[in-house]
């Protein structure tokens, strides 16, 4: 059998040397000379026309489908609920895990008023707490007063007679009726005599004895009285003298009478 193909009354065909001869003149490289080939002729293809639509009542209808060829495919599920359904049986649910909802409404309920009690108890015991510390600091401030009180009270009872013996002794010297009335009461206080000697300031002298006669006078059992100045006495002063008593009634015997006083009153 053979394999070559054999091509017959073909006008394309042109017989070719398939080895040339060389000739000896024609030296050198020359063009080969091929045969004209003949113009392109594009192939016609035919397109048939559409002709007219088909009668709705000549379209054939498909063939109704013969549920005995097909089978019946079970629902399809994806792999989510399928992994799903494996981890469930795998982990059955426990419902004794699991409360009523009116349950856990009422367990919320009895948290929250059970948290409502925990919070009034704790606030009473910080206002039970804030009350004592508040007692405690009042007991303390009322001990600093005492202290500063007991601390500053000789000191205020210094500073008042001070104020007091500067007010007096400027009117004592302002007044001359004090002199009079100093020794009255001085008399008034010592024992029955005869006779009394009285020590005066000298610038009191005068007004003393202008006052002698109304002062023995007034003085039941005084026959006599002897006047006699002392400058060491202040102004408004005077010491009495007898045979049975010494009265110191000189300005600052009687300050020291008076401070005696207040500090056998003060607590």
């Amino acid at each position: 059998m053979s394999l070559s193909k054999y091509f017959k009354d073909s006008s394309a065909f042109v017989a070719e040397e398939i080895t040339k001869a060389v000739s000896s003149e024609n030296k050198g490289w020359h063009s080969e000379a091929r045969p004209a080939s003949p113009p392109f002729e594009p192939e016609k293809i035919n397109i048939p026309r559409p002709g007219p639509p088909p009668s709705p009542q000549k379209v054939a209808k498909p063939p109704a489908p013969d549920s005995s060829q097909h089978k019946q495919v079970p629902p399809q599920t994806d792999e989510v609920t399928e992994t799903r359904n494996q981890d469930e049986e795998k982990n059955p649910i426990d419902l004794s895990n699991y409360v009523l909802l009116s349950e856990a409404q009422k367990q919320a309920e009895d948290m929250y008023q059970q948290g409502l009690r925990d919070g009034m108890t704790k606030a009473e015991e910080d206002y039970n707490t804030a009350t004592k510390a508040l007692s405690t600091i009042c007991e303390q401030l009322e001990v600093i007063r005492e202290t500063i009180v007991n601390n500053s009270s000789t000191e205020l009872e210094n500073f008042a007679i001070l104020i007091a013996e500067k007010i007096i002794r400027l009117s004592i010297r302002e007044q001359d009726k004090t002199i009079v009335a100093t020794i009255e009461e001085a008399l008034q206080r010592a024992v029955k005599s005869d006779e009394f000697t009285i020590y005066i300031n000298p610038d009191d002298h005068k007004i003393i004895t202008e006052k002698s006669t109304e002062l023995i006078s007034g003085i039941s059992g005084l026959s006599n009285i002897v006047i006699k100045t002392d400058p060491a006495i202040e102004k408004g002063g005077a010491k009495i003298e007898s045979e049975n008593c010494i009265i110191d009634a000189t300005v600052s015997s009687q300050f020291d009478a008076i401070r005696e006083e207040i500090a056998r009153n003060s607590p």
